[in-house]
């Protein structure tokens, strides 16, 4: 037998005679009743004279009324001479509460009275004094504290209720070192004969007239039964029935002391040193130790599946309480060890936060880790007690009627939810106890200590064919908190620079390798939840139960964007890390940063790709789903997303493109493939607030993919690049999605040269087609029709957006998330930038994909969108500006390619003699480019336009006709380059010859002087001679005209001066003539600013118009001034007659030329700085009698410098425009 390896030496024989005369008396110290858990009976320890261990009382925070139920707690025994196995069992007696409060399906009722914390009084109950004492306490906390506190006291006691009623007191310390030498024997026995062991003590019952000394043991489990309700361990012990003994077998005997060692803590009122916390702890983790080599040879019994044999074990742990002590013993160790953690991180006084049953519990004051030997040692034995309940099976009549515990499990996420689950509920197996989920789901939180989790890891992955259906309800949490962790570290590594902080300097250092376990356990958890197992045929896998790794593989899958997020944190630390490796030093340490968690980069790729890879055969959809709903994450902050049509990637996105692309699994083509299947079944993006599909991400991922790859690639994956694009564009994507579309095909032809094969030529051309034409619906969503049944659009009176003020948050809810949406009913807030993206690739496009003997197979293509683009270029109101603007922008880019002219020449043309054709603002840069490319393609069109009739122009007033086809003659002239159109100068001189002989308006004379204008800037000065006697005699004449119309006034003005003064206004000269001054000046302010290398042939007439001398301070005698008094400068009388008319205004006395910037004039008062500094600007040095030589000289010098006449030349180019713009419709 298994006692003959052991010598007899180490056992001492045990005075039974002493041990009966010390309980049959009773001492004094039978007095010290200690305060004890609310519902419990009061427990005392005294030191055995011999026996190793103590007759210790424990406080079991069962329900007090269940005595009946509660079995007695045995007083330890040294081993005897061993003569069998029986006095072997004996070797560790002390107290094993028996199942009285566990909460089994058949008790709730009962036990239901033991969740309020009150309990009724009994005969037996003798701890009445705790009881009030307790009741007052409370009391006073319903006075003192505000409601919401009291709602919190409440969920605290419940959860004392739940963590500490499994709790068992000592009354006074004990000896450890003799309970852990009986211990270590049993270790010792169950190391070398565990099978012979077991099996003896699994048949051998507690026979108590077999020998005195089972009698002894008999008598003190009846004495400790009698002390947990409440009763005195020592004195005549009642007499009970033979059949009271509680434990049938030594086995359950052996069994029940584990536990109740494990169980068992000292009070808080009792006097101890530090060592003796520690010894306690000891003896706690060595009672698991026991236990496990215990139930490990019991699961291996229950494997070779003996009907007695399993009915025999599921007996012993239904009556021990075996998992339900065990759990509860974990919570409350979990639960210490984050008390710990709080205290240390946020230096909370634990008076404020300790629950009563807590206070009175000594759990010493440790470090966070201090708990840990004891739950890494639970963790071993729920592992083996898990292969042990599946081993044993469920019995038959449990099958059918098991509880969905479903809410339950949800409720466990947390402490203060989870009351309905923090019992342990029969019969379920430990696995499918809120208790145990709850534990794994909180178990790798940082508060728990990190030391913890590579245990927690090794049991998850250990358990994994077990869980049954609670699988995918733990596994899911687990993994998240895996990613959590691994999350923590990347930013605890991102932030390393920064001190760290009082709290994690709190928490225990955490091994290197840590994140390689983390990333094991991924892996292990990942691949057995999503990968499928032919091989698990056995009986012994969870392959039985396809359902529910079903569950749990759609709980991982909902899970996959999370991983996929911290797989995409890491690498990014990954790459990082190998950008800044220098050279290995002497030892072969590589020196980067000095994080610790990151220095084996190879490693991390290793493990991370060995995640990764498997998964993308099964579910490369999913994960490519994964990835756009990361990416979308991913986006730049919102403030900085008013950016272009298409985003341009952050650089995490393009972390999760160098990502993907790393898996050595997805060849290009595949990953086209399935951005394909994802965009034509996307799914939706998990916790965002407005729900949005992953179409777009996938696609905004797929357009870096592409623009990362180099030509060849892309040339090689020509296919299956084109089935994407034909695929995705006939599904009703958001538009977003088409212009990604067009972006990825505009990438694609632009990088690659042409193709070789007509029919892939012919096959890009079609998709070129199909989503050209998509883009041309959304662009033109802004238009609706003029009436029904007509062809005829027009723009909605609806304000639009600017591509570049474009947000796409704000638009969300309208845009992204109907997908499903036709494209026509697209929202119109994308129309701008539809026509914008057209406008920047469009023309160069096409050019590319139809070669130059096909270029006319793409105009009844540009004709087709164009259509969608006339109605805004028609439309001149305010709120069309920005489709104005894009509208204009495209067809000047189209308009250069003299092949599209088919498509747009006549519509250009009708747009040009349009009344409201210059209502536009900057547009106007395209149109002259549209318009200089119309007469440029044809050849006549410039000598059409200026022998074209007036009364072409219809739909103006013929007052108007002639001022206005002048207008559009000069804009003609204006949008060519220098010097394009010198050789029609004959030809334009005799149109301008001949609006000057027919009878002239003020109107026809203002647009002459701005034509004079365009002619300056776009002829060469040598080509312009034969024109200036024609441009000097206009202006002198228009001089002229004003000074008679000063004149005129004058005679009133002198006879009631005060009169004029108040209405000096210059009110009296028409709006026409005003507008007709304002030219001529313009005209002489942009004469006279050109540098006069540029203006030879005007100094010679310079002299008629601005003095030169001053001819005020000459010394002519008066009889002269008569004679001479009509060569005076055409500024000096108007500025003469002005002063006379207005009174004089102090003059401005600097000049930067042109002069002019107004738009329009009010009153010719106006024009008077102008005429000021002209009078002196231009004076010789030595002329000016006011001395001012510096400031009159300063502007004629300024026109000489190269970079002032650049400037000078660019002011005159945009006054000019400005003068050809008119103010747009509200």
């Amino acid at each position: 037998s298994s006692e003959e390896n052991l010598p007899l030496s180490q056992f001492t024989a045990v005075d039974r005679e002493a041990i009966w005369a010390e309980v049959e008396t009773d001492p004094e110290k039978a007095e010290l009743k200690a305060e004890q858990p609310e519902n419990e009976g009061s427990s005392q320890d005294t030191e055995g004279d011999q026996d190793n261990s103590e007759h210790t009382e424990s406080a079991d925070t069962s329900t007090g009324h269940d005595s009946d139920n509660t079995s007695s707690l045995s007083p330890s025994l040294e081993l005897q001479e061993l003569s069998s196995e029986d006095k072997e069992a004996a070797a560790d007696g002390r107290e094993a509460p028996g199942h009285g409060n566990s909460l089994s399906a058949s008790e709730s009722s009962r036990s239901s009275a033991g969740l309020n914390l009150v309990r009724a009084d009994s005969e037996r109950t003798q701890a009445s004094e705790s009881l009030s004492s307790d009741e007052e306490v409370e009391l006073e906390l319903q006075e003192m504290a505000h409601s919401r506190l009291l709602r919190q006291q409440k969920e605290k006691q419940e959860l004392a209720e739940a963590l500490f009623k499994h709790t068992l007191l000592y009354l006074q310390p004990y000896d450890s070192r003799r309970v852990l030498y009986a211990f270590s024997v049993l270790e010792a026995v169950l190391k070398t004969n565990p099978k012979e062991f077991i099996e003896a003590v699994a048949t051998t019952s507690m026979d108590t007239s077999s020998t005195a000394h089972l009698n002894l043991i008999y008598n003190l489990l009846a004495r400790h039964q009698e002390a947990l309700v409440g009763q005195s361990f020592y004195g005549k012990l009642q007499p009970q029935s033979p059949a009271a003994c509680p434990h049938s077998l030594l086995i359950e005997l052996l069994t029940s002391l584990c536990l109740s060692f494990l169980r068992s803590y000292y009070p808080c009122c009792l006097q101890l040193s530090h060592r003796d916390l520690l010894a306690n702890r000891d003896v706690q983790v060595k009672s698991v130790e026991v236990l496990i080599r215990m139930m490990a040879q019991l699961a291996t019994m229950a494997k070779a599946a003996e009907p007695r044999s399993a009915e025999l074990i599921r007996d012993l742990l239904g009556r021990c309480r075996v998992q339900e002590l065990v759990l509860l013993s974990l919570s409350a160790s979990m639960y210490v060890s984050h008390k710990r953690y709080r205290l240390l991180a946020d230096g909370t006084n634990p008076q404020e936060q300790e629950l009563f049953q807590e206070s009175l519990i000594n759990f010493g004051h440790d470090q966070i880790w201090s708990e840990h030997p004891l739950q890494i040692e639970l963790l071993k034995l729920l592992q083996v007690l898990i292969v042990l309940e599946h081993h044993l099976g469920q019995r038959p009549e449990e099958q059918e009627n098991q509880p969905d515990l479903s809410k339950e499990w949800q409720q466990a996420l947390n402490f203060q939810q989870a009351i309905g689950a923090m019992q342990y509920v029969y019969p379920h197996p430990i696995t499918s106890q809120g208790l145990f989920v709850s534990a794994v789901v909180r178990g790798l939180q940082p508060e728990y200590g990190h030391g913890m989790h590579p245990t927690w890891v090794a049991l998850v992955t250990s358990s994994l064919p077990y869980f049954g259906k609670s699988l995918g309800w733990t596994v899911a949490p687990f993994v998240v908190q895996i990613c959590k962790n691994l999350d923590d570290l990347v930013k605890q590594y991102e932030n390393e620079a920064v001190k760290t902080s009082a709290k994690t300097s709190a928490r225990e250092n955490v091994t290197p390798d840590y994140p390689l376990t983390l990333l094991e356990g991924l892996t292990t958890i990942g691949h057995f939840c999503l990968l499928d197992h032919p091989h698990s045929t056995k009986k012994s896998s969870c392959s039985a139960e396809p359902a529910n790794l079903r569950n749990a593989r759609n709980a991982i899958l909902e899970e996959l964007p999370r991983i996929i997020n911290t797989m995409s944190l890491l690498w990014s630390v990954i790459k990082r890390e190998d950008s800044q490796k220098r050279p290995t030093d002497f030892f072969g340490t590589t020196k980067g940063s000095s994080s610790v968690y990151f220095k084996a980069t190879k490693t991390l790729r290793t493990k991370i790709l060995e995640f990764l890879n498997p998964l993308t055969a099964h579910l490369g959809v999913q994960l490519m789903a994964a990835t756009a709903a990361v990416w979308n994450s991913k986006k730049p902050h919102r403030s900085h997303s008013k950016t272009k049509i298409l985003p341009v990637a952050s650089t995490s996105q393009l972390i999760l493109v160098d990502l993907i692309c790393a898996l050595s699994t997805l060849r290009i083509d595949s990953i086209l493939h399935l951005v394909k299947e994802v965009v034509k079944k996307p799914a939706q993006i998990k916790g965002e607030e407005k729900s949005s599909l992953v179409d777009i991400p996938v696609l905004q991922f797929s357009f870096a993919f592409i623009q990362r790859l180099p030509v060849p690639a892309l040339q090689e994956n020509f296919q299956p690049l084109l089935g994407l694009l034909r695929e995705s564009v006939q599904l009703n994507l958001a538009p977003p999605g088409h212009f990604l579309l067009l972006s990825i095909l505009n990438d694609f032809v632009t990088r690659t040269p042409t193709l070789e094969s007509k029919k892939d030529q012919r096959d890009l051309q079609e998709v070129t087609q199909k989503i050209l034409e998509a883009v041309g619906t959304i662009a033109g969503s802004s238009l609706e029709q003029t009436s029904w049944l007509s062809r005829n659009l027009e723009v909605k009176a609806q304000p639009q957006i600017f591509p570049d003020e474009f947000n796409v948050e704000d638009v969300n809810d309208t845009s992204v998330a109907p997908s499903s949406m036709v494209s026509a009913s697209a929202p119109s807030i994308y129309s701008v930038q539809a026509l914008s993206l057209l406008a920047e690739v469009l023309a160069s496009l096409l050019d590319v994909v139809y070669r130059s003997d096909e270029k006319d197979k793409a105009v009844p293509l540009i004709s087709r969108l164009l259509y969608f683009v006339f109605p805004y270029l028609r439309n001149h109101s305010a709120y069309n500006v920005p489709s104005f603007r894009a509208g204009a922008q495209l067809l000047s880019s189209l308009s250069g390619y003299a092949y599209t002219k088919r498509a747009w020449k006549k519509e250009v043309l009708e747009l040009y003699m349009d009344p409201s054709f210059f209502q536009m603002d900057t547009s106007c840069t395209h149109w002259r480019s549209i318009i200089d490319h119309l007469l440029t393609h044809e050849k006549t069109m410039f000598k059409d336009l200026m022998t074209m009739q007036s009364s072409a122009l219809k739909l103006y007033p013929s007052s108007e006709q002639k001022a206005m086809l002048l207008k559009r003659q000069a804009f003609a002239v204006f949008s060519g380059e220098i010097d394009q159109y010198h050789l029609y100068l004959p030809l334009i001189q005799e149109r301008l010859t001949e609006n000057l002989r027919v009878g002239q308006t003020s109107l026809v004379a203002a647009q002459m002087f701005l034509f004079f204008r365009v002619l300056l800037l776009r002829i060469s000065p040598q080509h312009l001679t034969s024109l200036w006697p024609i441009m000097v005699t206009e202006l002198i004449q228009t001089f002229l005209q004003l000074e008679e119309d000063l004149t005129e006034e004058e005679e009133p003005a002198k006879n009631n001066s005060k009169m004029s003064k108040a209405r000096g206004s210059g009110a009296e000269i028409q709006p026409k003539e005003l507008c007709l001054y304002l030219a001529a000046c313009k005209f002489l302010d942009t004469a006279l600013s050109f540098p006069p290398d540029r203006m030879q042939l005007f100094q010679m007439y310079k002299w008629a118009f601005v003095p030169e001398v001053d001819t005020e301070s000459s010394p002519v005698t008066s009889h002269l001034v008569e004679n001479h008094q009509e060569c005076q400068p055409h500024i000096v009388r108007i500025m003469d007659l002005l002063k006379m008319k207005y009174g004089p205004e102090g003059a401005a006395r600097s000049a930067r030329f042109p002069l002019l910037s107004l738009r329009s004039l009010s009153s010719i008062t106006q024009l008077l700085p102008f005429f000021q500094t002209l009078g002196w600007a231009f004076r010789a040095p030595g002329s000016d009698p006011h001395n001012s030589q510096p400031s009159a000289a300063a502007p004629l010098d300024s026109l000489g410098s190269s970079s002032s006449s650049s400037r000078v030349l660019q002011q005159l180019e945009e006054s000019v425009e400005w003068d050809f713009l008119e103010n747009m419709e509200s």
